[in-house]
């Protein structure tokens, strides 16, 4: 059996890489459905000459052999990058073994028939000042079936068990099991294989795209033989990693009955993190595992700190002594700096650490910044970026705030509502301003774990006029390290999960562009920060000068040790210069 495994992972990819700045976002932990799923869903309703129905749709199908009850249960969208969960509660109705359910969402127009008879109008959901009918995108968006009428975190991605099942569909979504399904058409629709009957918890593979064919639950019976299927599911937590850090890679099993699986065997190619092709996952509560033999095998795989950034493939084969296997894959996304543009090349001022038991010190890296969040206080300790003229085009601001779906599952996911009526703005620490060569690195800057509450004060006062003054170094042929955070504890907000911090700081290095910049620093380079109050008074006028400090005096204030990687004498000496341009 070992040599069968090994055979199947030898012949399949054994790692991804995706470009930086391709936003790929956290990946659902939905295992295979054991009964319901989505079967089927159109978008395009209504919206064109050539739409064949008059309104969008989703189907979903019993693929078990017991009957489910629905009542309770709910189907949820969201756009492709959406993060506002729009919520259908499904009727009180049980779904026999092989029928179909269909619900029925908005009309993009007039065009097209009218669908068989639906089993359920989607109803009006309320968006602010807003209600409407939910309508699907006809070519990208997320799709979320959920044995609850409890909205969804607000989330791209969320993390939550009451997800039984989840599609992404379309070249944008950043949510979808294994990998996307294809982009719809206002003339075409995704169907599950098999009458409905397929479930690898990979889109791309589970679903075709053809003439939409919506069934209701008057459709004749679709019966499925999973008693002599082996079925599996697989997950990573967390699955955005750091280099140095690790992640918990887990294959929930659900064995044959007909004949019985014996002997079942979960191996992983786990070569792209350096590991082997044919590790074993384990059930014996060992290596990771919770339980023994819940059939939930487990590895917790070291993610090496050579690890280049980008999105890698884990292949993953479960296996019986019946000679029947199910091919998982799982994408993780690695988060390192750019060559070359390391922010904490000076020293890590906290020493963070990607271990995810250090949660008030996590070092968390993506491509535009870096940073060490803290848990108990739902903000970064420190943002530390790099700044030259590069980074500085013509992007629009893109305004898309959003939780960050880097941070482990489990941990208190910020969002945006969580600001609201707080009287504090969602002060950016990197600023959007110095991520304008590209959308995504734009994007990247609207994370929640970038922001802090800030007064308007503090915000749009000498703290965002010291953003334009470093910008203005960049253009004139510096380059500059940039570290920024918040310190102190005057209050919380969004119900005692974020703290509002007392001060905010930055301390920045100056240096003329060139390369190998830790060798470069003299004890004649420039190094300063600020100390900005984060409450009254504070005048929305103030030069940033009037708050401009030694960087010992930041270290005093916040504990952290910076540019320690500096030679020590030269660290003392630029440290403690007061600077007077």
């Amino acid at each position: 059996m070992k040599s069968i495994i090994a055979a199947v992972l030898f012949g399949l990819a054994l790692a991804v890489f995706v470009p930086v700045g391709t936003r790929v976002e956290a990946i659902s932990p939905a295992f295979v459905s054991p009964n319901i799923v989505i079967s089927q869903f159109y978008g395009g309703g209504g919206n064109v000459a050539g739409s064949p129905y008059t309104h969008d749709f989703v189907e979903l199908f019993n693929r078990g052999d017991q009957p489910v009850s629905l009542n309770g249960w709910s189907t949820q969208y969201a756009s492709a990058s959406g993060s506002n969960w729009l919520v259908t509660p499904l009727g009180n109705i049980t779904l026999q073994p092989g029928q179909y359910y269909l619900i029925q969402y908005a009309t993009g127009g007039a065009n097209g028939s009218a669908l068989p008879t639906p089993d359920l109008i989607a109803p009006q959901v309320t968006v602010g000042m807003n209600t409407f009918v939910p309508n699907l995108s006809g070519t990208s968006g997320k799709i979320a079936l959920v044995n609850s009428t409890q909205q969804l975190p607000a989330s791209a991605c969320p993390v939550s068990s009451s997800i039984v099942d989840l599609v992404g569909y379309g070249a944008s979504a950043a949510c979808f099991e294994g990998a996307r399904a294809a982009d719809l058409s206002n003339t075409t629709a995704a169907k599950r294989n098999s009458s409905g009957c397929t479930d690898t918890d990979n889109n791309s593979n589970d679903f075709a795209i053809g003439a939409p064919a919506p069934r209701n639950i008057s459709t004749p019976a679709s019966t499925c033989n999973l008693g002599g299927l082996l079925q599996a599911g697989i997950q990573a937590s967390p699955n955005t990693v750091s280099p140095g850090g690790n992640l918990l890679l887990t294959v929930t099993v659900i064995p044959a009955t007909t004949p019985p699986s014996t002997f079942v065997t979960v191996a992983a190619n786990l070569t792209a993190f350096g590991g082997l092709s044919n590790q074993a996952l384990f059930d014996n509560g060992t290596n990771g595992d919770v339980t023994a033999g819940d059939n939930i095998y487990s590895y917790l795989v070291p993610v090496p700190a050579s690890t280049t950034g980008g999105v890698k493939l884990i292949v993953a084969v479960a296996a019986d002594a019946e000679a029947r296997s199910v091919v998982l894959q799982q994408n993780i996304t690695v988060n390192a700096p750019l060559p070359g543009e390391d922010p904490i090349l000076f020293g890590n001022p906290s020493g963070a650490t990607p271990d995810i038991a250090n949660e008030n010190n996590y070092l968390m890296h993506k491509p535009q910044y870096s940073l060490s969040y803290n848990r108990g206080k739902a903000t970064a300790n420190w943002v530390a970026w790099r700044l030259d003229s590069s980074w500085i085009g013509s992007t629009d601001r893109q305004d898309d705030f959003r939780p960050d779906p880097a941070l482990p599952i489990g941990w208190y996911q910020v969002t945006d509502v969580d600001y609201s009526g707080s009287g504090y703005d969602r002060g950016h620490m990197c600023p959007s301003g110095d991520r304008t060569n590209s959308i995504p690195n734009n994007s990247a800057t609207f994370l929640m774990t970038n922001m802090v509450p800030q007064t308007a004060a503090n915000n749009q006062g000498p703290w965002e006029e010291f953003e334009t003054y470093c910008r203005t170094l960049a253009q004139q042929g510096k380059e500059i390290y940039i570290m920024s955070g918040p310190t102190g504890n005057i209050g919380t907000i969004a119900q005692g999960h974020v703290v509002v911090p007392a001060f905010t700081w930055k301390v920045v290095l100056v240096l003329p562009n060139g390369s190998d910049d830790l060798s470069r620093v003299t004890k004649g380079t420039r190094a300063f920060g600020i100390i900005v109050p984060n409450e009254p008074p504070l005048d929305i006028n103030a030069p940033w000068r009037n708050f401009r400090v030694t960087v010992n005096v930041v270290e005093t204030l916040t504990g952290y040790d910076f540019f320690n990687l500096i030679p020590k004498n030269t660290q003392e000496l630029i440290e403690r210069r007061r600077d007077s341009l």
